[in-house]
């Protein structure tokens, strides 16, 4: 079936919009949080627009290589959130996410030193579908993988140990955001069987606009909560 970029196109522009504005909006909240998620926010909508170029322009490998790149920095991004989310109790989050920073370039390099590493991709309907070599994708899933599990179980540790109930709410937000795609994408992956080539990197970009959501929500409540403490701090 023929590929149409509506989907990938409104939610890359949704997507662009909160992290512009998370970004520039300074009203209130802890700037190193809302630099984080606008940065997620906005590779969330790098592979949208990546994916539009890849299924119109399939014979220019370039597009695909950027797709992955820009994919491959979403978990170390999560996992430093993560991290600040859960500091200063967890203190092994924020070693974990600059390994995976670490990895994040080793497999940038990789994609950029060897562009036979995917060797083809194919679109259709509203799903790009890559055709990775063996090596890659099992390294490369590994990585995914891994570095999401451990923003799961990450987070569920700073909500046991946090004190902080607002925190505790963003860590809430941040893990129902990384299961509301990484359950759906298995479900696609398990049900959808007949297909070949990696559907993963497509769905679940697709279904990370729940991701999106639940950080909105986290942005809206920090902006919220600070000027609360700030006022309750000034009357004692």
């Amino acid at each position: 079936m023929k590929y149409s970029p509506l989907l990938a196109m409104v939610t890359g522009i949704l997507e662009f919009g909160a992290g512009l504005w998370t970004l520039l909006d300074r009203r209130s909240g802890r700037r190193s949080l809302f630099r984080n998620v606008g940065l997620i926010f906005l590779f969330l909508a790098g592979y949208q627009f990546a994916e539009v170029t890849v299924c119109t322009q399939p014979g220019n490998k370039i597009w695909t290589q950027l797709a992955f790149l820009d994919i491959t920095w979403l978990p170390p991004l999560g996992l430093l959130l993560c991290a600040q989310l859960a500091a200063p109790r967890n203190r092994w989050l924020k070693t974990a996410a600059y390994a995976d920073f670490v990895l994040g370039g080793a497999f940038s390099i990789w994609v950029l030193a060897a562009p036979q590493a995917i060797t083809k991709s194919v679109c259709g309907l509203v799903l790009a579908r890559y055709f990775p070599t063996a090596a890659f994708d099992i390294a490369y899933a590994l990585f995914y993988q891994i570095s999401l599990l451990l923003i799961v179980f990450g987070a569920a540790a700073g909500m046991a140990g946090g004190h902080d109930p607002v925190l505790r709410k963003h860590l809430a937000n941040l893990q129902t955001g990384v299961l509301g795609f990484i359950l759906p994408a298995l479900a696609v992956r398990i049900l959808v069987t007949e297909v070949q080539g990696d559907l993963m990197p497509s769905v679940m970009c697709h279904f990370a606009i729940i991701l999106a959501a639940s950080l909105f929500v986290l942005v809206l409540r920090e902006r919220r909560a600070v000027p609360e403490r700030t006022a309750s701090a000034g009357s004692n």
